[in-house]
Order: structure tokens, then C-alpha cells, then sequence
């Protein structure tokens, strides 16, 4: 890989118990980008077991809710601003969603995350909006966590 790795973090944030975004990337004309893990955190701890679904997929047109975080290179010595916007935590969905995979998350477990594999990595096109989301209401977990991300 040869861009520059940048890092957007989601702060804790309690959850309504609606279908929700929790990760949107929306790529700039030209600068595709490759997710190279994403990890989940809640707040439930062990302390009850909840099975959430999460989707991952592709909106034709992104969500402008929810909460704006300018990601931040993983190397000092970018000082190249992304090109990507980063929007989560919203309740607003973008319209015509694309589920490409789904997983359950217990969020009772510490963490969810990606390993970052090959084969897990997700190539996202240039000018196309990336969402990973919670498709139905569930319940009301309180949500942290953060997006590695690569742009060409």
C-alpha cells in the first residue's frame, strides 16, 4: 500500500433504539480508499448479553446527520488533510442502502474489530459513500470505537 493512513475515532455515544449509522465514509472524486480495520466498543461489558446486528454496505446517497470528526493521519509527518468525510452516530440513514455483509456483535464482549486480512480489507471507490450501520432498532447500547482507513 502506498497512500497515506489516516484514523477516525466515534465517541461514546448512547444509541436510541431506531436503525442507525454508526461509521459513514464518503470518499472525494478521486481519492479511492481502503478500510483497513474497524473496531466496536460498548459499554455493556459483560454486564448483559446483547446480539447486534451491524451491516456494512454502500448508501447511494450518505446521511448529513449525525456527528462530524476530521480524521487524523497515523503518521506525523502527513500533514495531508483526507479527502474522505467522516460522519457518526445518526439515526438519519442515507437512502438506498446496499448490504454488502452483516455480522452479529455481542456487546457485552469488550470489543468487536476487524483483523485487517486481506481478505477483510474493503475497497471503497472514489466518489461513494461507505456505511457501516445498524439496520434495525437495537435496544440502547452506548457505542465507541474508531476506522483505519487508506486513501490513494
Amino acid at each position: 500500500m502506498s497512500g497515506l493512513v489516516y484514523i477516525a475515532k466515534h465517541a461514546s455515544t448512547a444509541y436510541t433504539n431506531a436503525a442507525s449509522v454508526v461509521f459513514q465514509l464518503t470518499t472525494a472524486t478521486g481519492s479511492p480508499l481502503t478500510i483497513h480495520q474497524f473496531k466496536l466498543q460498548s459499554n455493556a461489558l459483560t454486564s448483559a448479553q446483547a446480539i447486534v446486528i451491524c451491516q456494512w454496505g454502500y448508501y447511494a446517497t450518505g446521511t448529513a446527520a449525525g456527528t462530524s470528526y476530521t480524521p487524523q493521519a497515523t503518521v506525523l509527518r502527513n500533514t495531508v488533510a483526507p479527502a474522505t468525510t467522516f460522519r457518526f452516530a445518526s439515526a438519519t440513514l442515507g437512502t438506498t442502502f446496499t448490504a454488502v455483509d452483516e455480522f452479529q456483535w455481542n456487546i457485552a464482549a469488550p470489543w468487536e474489530s476487524t483483523n485487517g486480512l486481506p481478505a477483510s480489507k474493503i475497497e471503497v471507490q472514489a466518489g461513494k459513500v461507505w456505511a457501516l450501520i445498524l439496520p434495525n432498532a437495537s435496544g440502547t447500547p452506548t457505542i465507541s470505537g474508531d476506522i483505519t482507513f487508506e486513501e490513494y
